[in-house]
């Protein structure tokens, strides 16, 4: 149940997290980095799909495939320089992603890029398709990779966290972190927030969802992405995403207090 005194603390959070210190070690830094906002975009969907695991090595892998790609990231994409890093076909280049995953990744995004100039364009081309009216964006996005392709979702009913991660920094604005290059053409209200274990135990300590009825915390899966995105629409309407945040804070404000 979520109490008023649960939902002052969130926003408390909210405020205390969502600013520039943050970018510090995250990585949504890597985007700001740029001001072509095609480059940006790229940065961004690289980094974010990387985001798991022990924070310093997102932050090195990502950056060593940014440092290869040198002050032109578009025209490194553009022009296949990626396949000049990503060599060693089934060997590891990050945990259990092989370099044939980035390979694949990459040229997926460059097929965007030289048929929308962007990968915002192509997404917005793909999302305001008379087929796809109402759906949401996250499972539309991980349908345009091939499925051989790990480094993206594609089991039916994920929560596809670093996808939603992704869509945040591209679509909210008035953040210090988030860019809000998408916001003329897709909603924030329509975001839902990045799902995984960690966020869905953060959320059960706060009594924010049910346990089972064996005392368990519930899987990170689609459905229990939009029931708590819901709920969180409550505490921040119209923003319901800006829980993320809040949700970071309350588990590091927790851990500092053990």
């Amino acid at each position: 149940m979520l109490t008023k005194k649960t939902a002052d603390r969130l926003v408390y959070l909210a405020d205390k997290y969502e600013t520039k210190d943050f970018l510090t070690k995250d990585p949504s830094q890597f985007m700001h980095r740029y001001t072509d906002p095609a480059e940006m975009e790229i940065a961004a969907f690289l980094a974010a799909n990387m985001a798991f695991g022990r924070r310093d090595q997102i932050l090195s892998h990502t950056e060593a495939v940014l440092q290869a790609a040198g002050t032109d990231l578009l025209k490194w994409v553009q022009n296949n320089g990626y396949r000049k890093f990503f060599t060693k076909g089934d060997s590891s280049y990050y945990r259990m992603y092989t370099h044939n995953d980035f390979l694949l990744f990459f040229d997926t995004v460059c097929t965007f890029i030289k048929e929308s100039d962007t990968i915002g364009n192509h997404f917005k081309k793909i999302y305001t398709h008379p087929d796809n009216k109402g759906n949401y964006l996250t499972p539309l996005i991980c349908n345009l990779f091939p499925e051989n392709c790990h480094l993206i979702p594609h089991s039916k009913g994920t929560a596809a966290k670093r996808i939603n991660m992704f869509l945040r920094w591209m679509v909210r604005d008035n953040s210090p972190v988030d860019l809000g290059l998408w916001k003329d053409w897709y909603s924030k209200k329509n975001l839902l927030i990045p799902l995984d274990t960690h966020v869905m135990q953060e959320a059960a300590t706060l009594r924010l969802f049910q346990l089972s009825k064996n005392g368990n915390v519930p899987s990170a899966s689609f459905k229990t992405d939009v029931q708590l995105t819901n709920l969180m629409e409550t505490v921040f309407p119209g923003d319901p995403c800006r829980a993320d945040y809040a949700l970071f804070g309350f588990g590091v404000d927790k851990d500092s207090d053990s």
